[in-house]
């Protein structure tokens, strides 16, 4: 019993204790603030050097909204002259007119030879000679000097040209037409050619002149062009033949359209290639060659035939034949990366887009792409003209292909 009561007593104490225990604090969930917003800036995107040298001057999209001519003016002033490389001859015609407007601002260059190639090594080299780019060879300038920013685009602001947005910034100082010419002392009635495709024929082998397109990048651009609208090949096919340009017998595995296979027999037809547009026109429409004999035709500048207005030649332009007349080049004005004279190179931009500036060019086979100015006597309204326009970022994407093509057809037995 005393054992007993000893483990009783013990049992009490234990209970009393536990009951004397606190018993644990409820469990609390923090409440968490919400961060605080800090608002932030975007850092602005780092430029190239090429990039900054155009912002600090104004061109390609850093070009301003309106321009203080009288500033550009007196900086152009300081910088001294421009250096321009052209793609014609004509230009010498331009100088008297700028000498009067900036005797003190020398206009140097000219009439200059493989003018991206030269402008390509300068900017390799990092030395820099010529400012300005007056030049047709579109392809070159899209697909190459843009994309390795070694050329920038101005728009004088004021000056409105139709065929300049974003997409095609650079001012164009003028379009030529290239056409299929004939010898009209000859053929009196007008030209025998109706269809594209009668140049293909057996009658007119060896007696059609061209500038060679295996040798000229821009000559290669045009004959892309007929790559390019390949369904109105096939159309002018069918028209001419009256059957589809698959049936031909040269439309085999490896001619893929209509204007692959007009290059593949035109290129069998044997035409003469000539240096240059001169030796083709001489070819077919000199004066007084003998009327008995097929005089052919040429692949030339529409232009060419101010010189039959002067007595010099017997070329007129082919304008009823089918699919088109021809095609619609682009001449273009552009400044060079790094230019000495950016200031001096704006004005001169500004100046070419003028009547003055344009006169030397304003000639039969030519228009201003700029809104007012002058179009030669005698010419159509060009949105009456059914022509090609040049393409520049599809030659430059095909141009080595058809290139190709041509040079394996023309050479073959």
């Amino acid at each position: 019993m005393k054992v007993f009561g000893k483990i009783l007593a013990i049992c009490v104490v234990l209970a009393f204790i536990g009951s004397c225990t606190p018993k644990p604090a409820a469990t609390t969930v923090p409440v968490t603030e919400p961060p605080t917003t800090v608002e932030t800036t975007a850092p602005e995107a780092t430029l190239t050097a090429a990039e900054q040298w155009a912002k600090d001057n104004g061109l390609g999209p850093y070009q301003p909204a309106t321009e203080d001519w009288a500033a550009v003016e007196a900086a152009a002033k300081v910088e001294g002259s421009v250096m321009v490389y052209a793609n014609s001859s004509k230009f010498e015609k331009v100088l008297d007119a700028w000498n009067e407007l900036y005797p003190d601002i020398k206009l140097e260059g000219g009439d200059t030879d493989d003018i991206a190639t030269k402008m390509q090594a300068e900017q390799e080299a990092g030395n820099v000679v010529g400012d300005v780019w007056f030049n047709s060879d579109g392809h070159i300038l899209y697909g190459l000097f843009v994309s390795n920013e070694w050329i920038w685009s101005y728009m004088p602001p004021g000056v409105i040209e139709p065929d300049v947005n974003a997409s095609r910034p650079f001012a164009i100082s003028r379009h030529s037409v290239d056409v299929w010419g004939y010898n009209n002392e000859i053929n009196k009635n007008g030209c025998p050619l109706t269809n594209w495709w009668q140049l293909t024929e057996p009658v007119l082998k060896g007696k059609v002149f061209i500038e060679d397109p295996i040798a000229d990048a821009s000559t290669t651009a045009k004959y892309s062009l007929i790559a390019e609208h390949a369904d109105e090949m096939a159309t002018a096919y069918k028209s001419f033949y009256g059957k589809e340009w698959t049936t031909d017998v040269d439309a085999t595995s490896e001619v893929e359209n209509a204007g692959y296979l007009f290059l593949k027999k035109f290129a069998k037809n044997e035409p003469v290639s000539e240096p240059g547009g001169d030796e083709v026109d001489t070819a077919y429409a000199s004066i007084g060659m003998d009327p008995t004999v097929e005089p052919g035709y040429g692949w030339t500048g529409w232009d060419s035939y101010a010189s039959t207005l002067d007595g010099e030649l017997a070329m007129a332009p082919c304008l009823t034949i089918e699919p088109v007349i021809g095609v619609y080049k682009s001449n273009y004005l552009a400044i060079a990366n790094n230019a000495s004279h950016p200031n001096a190179a704006k004005l001169l931009i500004k100046f070419l887009l003028t009547a003055d500036g344009f006169k030397p060019w304003n000639k039969i086979g030519t228009y201003p792409d700029a809104v007012g100015l002058p179009i030669a006597e005698g010419m159509p309204d060009p949105a009456t003209l059914k022509v090609w326009p040049s393409d520049d970022l599809f030659a430059w994407e095909n141009n080595s292909k058809v290139r190709d093509f041509w040079a394996i057809n023309y050479l073959a037995p």
